[in-house]
């Protein structure tokens, strides 16, 4: 038997842009129907260690910290010149700075719905100026939108996937799903004025990561939850999407962030090699710089404990052992090495500077508490995945725009489903954030009845001149056939 639902707004995904496309449609008087693969909203999300970066932000004012729209996009930029020599870059910079303008109104209403940040997390390398801020819990940021899927004029199927978008007369009209325990029964859900695309990334599905990574970087590890399968993706891309940034999917070392400031990482030599808390990328090439690309990050039980989830999510298990002498054993470092690199932490964060002298790491623990109490845990540096940057391009009111440039009627998008904000990613504080604050515009957007005719421009018929010209290489090829009919060329 099919089931049939039919609303304003169709929601595909509640995590971060999700959760905010449903609030704001509600809130707009819309009949909301959202898909949900899981039995929670919040997304890879609420497992996140949290972090968010705001612009102008209430946060930022309070402490007196002076931010921009145009500090905003210069760091950005910054970080897109980095990665353009690996990969092949498409940013939008119209997105970049909608995401700095409206980022502190997504602080605004978290912090109105009871979202508690404890302290920025310095990253000058990445923000020029301190705005990534630390939530206290992540699943806070679930609880705060969970009153929007209580509305009467919101209705969430949870474990269902989508399959299909339904396209009448040129328009997104509509979603064929299925749940997730009975595949064989098709739902259809009518969208009388249009879909979101809110499915989170593609991290999770290896077969459509080949198909823009090489095979062995497509299989490495993922830190996340298994719904981000690209669905929204190919759903959008059936019907027309304009996919871009799909290379981008950055390696780094799986660990959480929460984990990484109270970590010290050591090489098989019982010494720190990086600053463990640096850019994404650096983590990675000081990994690949170590004999075998073995190394570990040490904490004591204290850590271990407040963080024992964190810890089982890592792709390999942690070793534990009574003394730092025993853990060296366990994982075969040199035992004298590993206590004194311990020691010169410990010894640091007494001094209270801010900069580690060794390194120049700037993230420290919390309360700058130290690696102390046994018995001590070490867990080995894996490198993986984490987030990827593929999405559609957008107008600014998010509608997804096809490989033509037109806006696809009917279909918009938010989070890791657009591909114009995140290629900043590696800013930090990006991805949620993201989600939330382009989300929002999403939902308001489907939910007024936008519809964008205008043209965004395409790749079609873009080129280069050519290196070849045709005249010359006649000229070269008329010798060639003179010899060959003189029978002087075999």
């Amino acid at each position: 038997m099919t089931e049939t639902y039919e609303a304003d707004v169709v929601v595909l995904g509640t995590g971060p842009a999700g959760m905010a496309a449903v609030s704001a449609a509600a809130a707009e008087g819309a009949q909301v129907v959202a898909v949900e693969a899981m039995d929670h909203i919040g997304g890879n999300a609420v497992w996140s260690t949290g972090y968010l970066a705001f612009v102008n932000s209430g946060m930022q004012a309070e402490q007196g910290i002076v931010d921009s729209e145009e500090t905003f996009v210069a760091d950005a930029r910054h970080m897109v010149d980095l990665a353009r020599d690996q990969f092949g870059i498409e940013w939008d910079e119209a997105l970049v700075r909608l995401y700095a303008r409206e980022s502190a109104e997504t602080y605004r209403i978290l912090t109105e719905r009871g979202v508690r940040f404890s302290r920025f997390i310095p990253r000058p390398k990445q923000h020029s100026v301190d705005r990534m801020a630390a939530v206290e819990d992540t699943w806070m940021i679930g609880r705060a939108f969970q009153p929007d899927f209580e509305r009467d004029n919101v209705t969430t199927l949870y474990r269902t996937l989508a399959d299909r978008l339904v396209v009448t007369d040129g328009r997104v009209t509509g979603v064929l799903a299925h749940r997730s325990d009975d595949p064989d029964a098709t739902i259809e859900i009518a969208a009388r004025n249009g879909v979101v695309l809110a499915t989170g990334g593609y991290q999770s599905n290896p077969e459509l990561r080949r198909r823009y990574q090489p095979e062995f970087v497509a299989r490495a590890p993922y830190l996340g939850v298994d719904s981000c399968r690209g669905a929204g993706h190919l759903m959008g891309q059936a019907v027309g999407g304009d996919l871009i940034n799909m290379t981008f999917v950055p390696p780094l070392v799986i660990v959480s962030s929460s984990v990484v400031e109270d970590a010290i990482a050591v090489n098989e030599s019982g010494e720190r090699f990086h600053d463990e808390a640096g850019p994404y990328e650096e983590r990675v090439e000081k990994l690949h710089a170590q004999p075998g690309r073995r190394a570990w990050y040490v904490v004591d039980s204290v850590v271990a404990k407040e963080k024992d989830g964190l810890i089982g999510q890592m792709p390999e298990p942690a070793v534990q052992a009574d003394t730092l002498d025993g853990l060296a054993a366990t994982i075969g470092v040199p035992a004298e090495a590993l206590r004194a690199t311990v020691d010169r932490w410990n010894a640091f964060l007494d001094t209270g500077a801010d900069v580690d002298p060794d390194h120049g790491r700037v993230v420290l623990p919390p309360n700058r508490r130290k690696c102390a109490t046994g018995p001590f845990t070490a867990v080995p540096m894996i490198e993986g995945v984490n987030f990827c940057c593929g999405g559609f391009r957008t107008t600014t009111d998010m509608q997804v725009v096809d490989v033509f440039g037109a806006p696809v009627p009917g279909l918009f998008a938010g989070g890791d489903c657009v591909g114009g904000l995140n290629p900043v990613s590696d800013l930090g504080g990006i991805h949620i954030c993201g989600g939330l604050t382009l989300g929002r515009i999403a939902g308001r957007a489907v939910a007024r009845g936008v519809d964008d005719r205008s043209d965004h421009g395409s790749v079609m018929h873009a080129g280069m001149p050519s290196m070849l010209d045709t005249r010359i290489a006649l000229v070269h090829l008329e010798p060639a056939v003179e010899n060959h009919a003189a029978g002087n060329v075999p």
